[in-house]
């Protein structure tokens, strides 16, 4: 009986042993699924970090009339040969992209010659897609600060409109007249500034928002500058 006894040891030692290796083997394939699954996941996580950190800026012409020209993209702050970026206009349509993990405000625009035809546009490049129309009145949306820098435009467009009215009214109007109009042209100016005002205090510390205040920040007084500086 020994030897069959020894054998039939040595089957059941060779079991266990498959029986350890099979679970070895097991252990080892999930402990690399789940090492390929953390690492998939980093990928996505570092792709869209990556996406949410760029702009595109997706821009739209009437017609093809401007084919071949190129548009710039110009720093409002410390504009160099190396930070200006620039694109051809094919089809009507140009296309710029690029890093926005530190939103700026830039100007897009064309060659001097054509300025009177395609207005000159203010931009933010913060994360998102930034659709833009140049035209002779341009115009940008989809991203907040670039909706929000769209606000402003329009609001001193509209307040540069009627000062300038008041301003050629003055010049023909006879002085019974003309005080009735300065207190207007005060009133709009109060107007304006307590507009910007707000729009500072709404949007302190974003590009948009300290970009306004270095603009029109002149006109607040001392009691809003504090406030503003305090925030």
């Amino acid at each position: 009986l020994f030897p069959y006894t020894t054998l039939f040891r040595s089957v059941q030692e060779f079991s266990c042993t498959l029986l350890s290796l099979n679970k070895f083997v097991q252990l080892t394939l999930s402990s690399i699924m789940q090492k390929v699954y953390c690492f998939i996941t980093l990928l996505f996580m570092l792709s869209c970090a990556s996406f949410e950190s760029k702009y595109i800026i997706e821009g739209k012409l009437k017609g093809k009339t401007y084919d071949g020209e190129f548009i710039y993209l110009v720093p409002v702050e410390g504009a160099t040969a190396e930070t200006v970026d620039s694109v051809q206009i094919k089809d009507g349509v140009f296309r710029f992209e690029g890093d926005a993990s530190v939103p700026s405000i830039c100007i897009l625009r064309t060659r001097p010659l054509l300025r009177m035809e395609l207005q000159e546009l203010l931009v933010v490049t913060e994360p998102g897609t930034i659709s833009v129309i140049l035209d002779t009145e341009s115009s940008a949306k989809g991203t907040p600060q670039n909706e929000a820098l769209q606000l402003w435009k329009e609001q001193k467009r509209n307040s540069d409109f009627a000062y300038t009215n008041i301003n050629q009214q003055l010049l023909e109007a006879d002085e019974s007249k003309k005080e009735e109009l300065k207190k207007l042209q005060m009133k709009y100016d109060k107007e304006y500034s307590n507009f910007n005002y707000n729009f500072v205090k709404q949007y302190k510390h974003t590009a948009v928002g300290e970009f306004v205040y270095k603009m029109t920040g002149f006109s607040f007084t001392p009691e809003q500058k504090k406030e503003l500086n305090s925030l």
